[in-house]
């Protein structure tokens, strides 16, 4: 089946044509398989491959004839209404008109194809081809898309058949004797009784088509011409022409009848099956005294009859159910075609076959004489549009600690695209996240797989150890070729039971709090263990002077008495108590979801305390110098604010920085907060002079708070810091008349 093949029958001189035709269109940049053509069974088959719809002429010794309607279906000639994209077929009868016939075995054919090539420019490409090899049965009846055409055998085909209405043909017959003449005439018959009969060009004036070869007559009608009947055969429309060819020959008049009669239902549609009903018996076509006789029932998609065995593995059904023939076909059974588009984010298709049905009769007479009929049938089935929308399954299972989606009902022609989970692409390449699911209808599915731990996966934490998983997927399903797209968008949430958050310890020891951090399995992503606002991470650690272990089990942090983060309280000469927190906060949103505090009991030792709530706590030893002074008699820069507790060689001073003559010094990223603790020295007077044994005593006290976290009342004089600050002390002492500072 090809352009350049010879089709049996074929002369070689039509070969030769048709290879020095390709070779001229393919050199004008069309491809040889544009158009394909072959003799069929009754008629010749073009095949067109053109986004436009071509045009087509039939040439012969009288010039070019562009076939358009009307003059298409007149003349036996049908551009099929089964459309595939890109594609037109294109059927001419063997007794169509401008075809030569040689005595009803060879037929000629010629055509001039016009197609639009890729540039915007019509191309004719011609056609030829010569078909026989055909054996005719008596009678034979072609139901096309756009015309009926009746096939007689003229030489033993003598009186009229009555039909279904034997009266009307008695009449009919009557009045052929009175007005035939040497001259082939049609006479029609009407239900109601009516006869009326005209010359063959007056037929054509009518629309139609007689022609009369040396064995067969052939008249060709289009639908719905005023001489035809609507009528019912067991609850099937049937367009009928009730008509006679008749001449007379000297004493004879000779008689053919030539009615035809076609059903015009459409089919119907049950969601699985496209459905088409015919008569077993089409009685307009059979004579009242014949004995009926069926011979073959066939079916055959796009003109071509199909073998039993065919028929079935593709699904047809061709059954007899009482007066019925019922036929059915299967969605997207092969041989079918299925169109699909996108229409308002859905997508919507329609299956259209283009069936032929073929019933080979028999009427037996009582002389011992029969008459053979072949009735063919062609009909475009289709469904209506119909909307496949995708579903989905959630299948996701806790325990299986990821989401598994089931993404169903996606048509052969579309495939998966795109997927974005909670706004993120992902990568179609990850197979091990998106795989294919095939079924034996063609259709196919895809499963998402998705661990719960993954990081485009939102998470919240519920509590009681109960963390809540969410995605918001949005799968992008694309027809192909067309490239049309439709989206189907869908939310998931699983909740899983045994992701407690980590198990925190902690212990005193003398120089410092030893906190020891479990955290179970898969939960490292979910929780973040923090000091104040900081992560806890091995930098911040080293930054800060803690001490942090980690192993496949276990995180132990070792925090030293007066490191960052410490908060004290109860503080006197002999004790205090430190409080070191740790925070656990969700990893994503860092909102604090519970946290683990430890309170130990420290010796008291030289230290400052510059604590949030603007108070500074100082203890020191001013007892270390020569001589030494005693702790009682020391003062703030305020002589009135004295020590809050003493002993015989150290001194507490607990005091607000907006009091004691405490000075504030603002640096660019720090507020510094000074005041000195000093020794009031007794002096005696020696004249002129004073003099004193005891030592030139001075400590400078400073308090670092940064500069951004302070926030300073000046009306109520409150002060507040975000954080603790950061204490110094600096001593200068006389020791054997030398000042130094340490």
């Amino acid at each position: 089946m090809g352009t350049a093949a010879l089709f049996f029958g074929l002369f070689i001189c039509c070969q030769f044509t048709e290879k020095s035709s390709a070779e001229d269109f393919v050199s004008s940049g069309l491809e040889e398989s544009v158009v394909e053509w072959e003799c069929r069974d009754r008629y010749l088959w073009i095949h067109v491959r053109s986004p436009q719809m071509p045009r087509f002429e039939a040439r012969d010794g009288n010039g070019v004839h562009p076939l358009s309607e009307p003059l298409a279906s007149r003349c036996g000639y049908t551009i099929s209404t089964f459309r595939m994209d890109g594609f037109t077929t294109f059927r001419a009868s063997y007794y169509s008109c401008f075809t030569p016939n040689q005595n009803d075995e060879v037929f000629t054919f010629s055509f001039n194809v016009i197609v639009n090539d890729a540039g915007g420019k019509w191309i004719s490409w011609p056609v030829s081809a010569v078909c026989s090899g055909l054996t005719w049965t008596h009678r034979e009846i072609i139901c096309e898309e756009d015309y009926m055409e009746v096939n007689v055998d003229r030489e033993s085909s003598c009186g009229g058949q009555r039909g279904d209405s034997g009266e009307m043909w008695y009449a009919a017959f009557s009045q052929a004797q009175r007005t035939a003449s040497s001259v082939w005439q049609l006479m029609f018959l009407q239900s109601d009784g009516q006869v009326s009969s005209m010359s063959i060009s007056e037929a054509q004036q009518w629309g139609y088509s007689l022609m009369v070869g040396a064995q067969r007559v052939v008249l060709r009608s289009q639908y719905k011409q005023p001489h035809a009947e609507l009528t019912t055969v067991e609850g099937v429309p049937v367009e009928v022409v009730r008509v006679s060819l008749f001449i007379k020959k000297k004493l004879t008049v000779m008689m053919i009848d030539m009615s035809m009669a076609c059903t015009v239902n459409s089919g119907s549609f049950d969601g699985a099956w496209l459905l088409w009903d015919v008569p077993w018996v089409v009685t307009p076509l059979v004579d009242e005294g014949a004995v009926f006789e069926s011979r073959s029932l066939s079916l055959g998609v796009e003109g071509v009859l199909l073998d039993e065995h065919t028929a079935t593995t593709r699904g047809f059904s061709l059954v007899q159910r009482g007066p019925l023939v019922q036929i059915g076909v299967p969605f997207g059974a092969e041989g079918g075609y299925r169109k699909s588009s996108v229409v308002n984010n859905m997508y919507k298709e329609t299956f259209v076959i283009f069936l032929l049905y073929e019933h080979v009769f028999s009427l037996l007479y009582e002389d011992g004489g029969s008459i053979d009929t072949r009735h063919r049938m062609l009909r475009v089935l289709d469904t209506p549009l119909l909307c496949r929308k995708p579903f989905h399954v959630d299948k996701t299972v806790s325990d299986g600690r990821s989401f598994s989606v089931y993404l169903g009902n996606i048509p052969a022609d579309v495939t998966l695209e795109d997927v974005q989970i909670n706004s993120n692409q992902l990568m179609m390449s990850q197979s091990n996240i998106i795989s294919p699911v095939f079924h034996a209808n063609g259709s196919r599915a895809y499963e998402l797989r998705l661990p719960f731990e993954d990081a485009v996966v939102r998470w919240v934490y519920l509590g009681q150890g109960v963390v809540q998983y969410a995605i918001d997927v949005n799968f992008t399903l694309t027809i192909m070729p067309q490239k049309a797209s439709y989206y189907h968008l869908t939310s998931i949430t699983a909740q899983a039971l045994n992701k407690f958050p980590p198990e925190i310890t902690a212990q005193c020891s003398s120089g410092g709090i030893t906190f020891s951090v479990v955290i179970p399995s898969r939960a490292e992503s979910v929780w973040e263990v923090g000091v104040g606002q900081e992560p806890l991470t091995s930098q911040m650690s080293a930054q800060r002077g803690y001490h942090l272990h980690s192993d496949a089990f276990r995180t132990t942090l070792e925090v030293p008495a007066f490191s960052v983060g410490y908060t004290y309280d109860g503080l006197t000469l002999s004790n205090f108590y430190g409080t070191f927190r740790l925070l656990l906060r969700d990893s994503k949103t860092l909102e604090v979801q519970t946290s683990t505090s430890k309170r130990c009991l420290f010796k008291t030792e030289d230290m400052i305390v510059c604590s949030a709530d603007g108070t500074v706590t100082v203890v020191t030893t001013p007892t270390s110098t020569r001589p030494s002074v005693q702790p009682d008699r020391t003062t703030l820069l305020d002589p009135n604010c004295k020590p809050k507790q003493t002993d015989e060689s150290r001194v507490l001073f607990e005091f607000n920085l907006d009091s004691c003559g405490t000075r504030a010094l603002v640096g660019e990223s720090y507020v510094v907060y000074e005041n000195e603790i000093i020794y009031d020295r007794q002096l005696i007077s020696d004249g002129l002079n004073l003099i004193s044994r005891d030592s030139q005593f001075k400590l400078t006290v400073r308090c670092f708070y940064p500069l951004s976290g302070v926030n300073r009342l000046s009306v109520d004089r409150v002060f507040r810091s975000e954080t603790p600050g950061l204490g110094s002390v600096k001593v200068f002492k006389h020791l054997k008349g030398s000042s130094e500072y340490f």
